[in-house]
């Protein structure tokens, strides 16, 4: 298996066009690894509500002191 610092010493060899396809890629990737991650928190928090572990409150004072 191939160490980050050869994965970046063969970046370092691509060309421009293909190192902006690789940013785009990687923006990407990033971008859908976020939103995956955004997705298991709310699943997590839907079940702890359910199991009234979580409170919530449309009241901003109240919402101040659960804080």
């Amino acid at each position: 298996m191939r160490g980050f610092s050869q994965i970046v010493e063969d970046i370092k060899k691509l060309s421009l066009s293909e190192k902006e396809e690789l940013q785009a890629l990687l923006e990407k990737y990033l971008i859908e690894a976020r939103r995956d991650e955004i997705q298991s928190h709310f699943e997590e928090s839907k079940e702890e509500y359910k199991k009234g572990k979580l409170k919530s409150s449309s009241n901003i004072n109240s919402l101040k002191k659960l804080l």
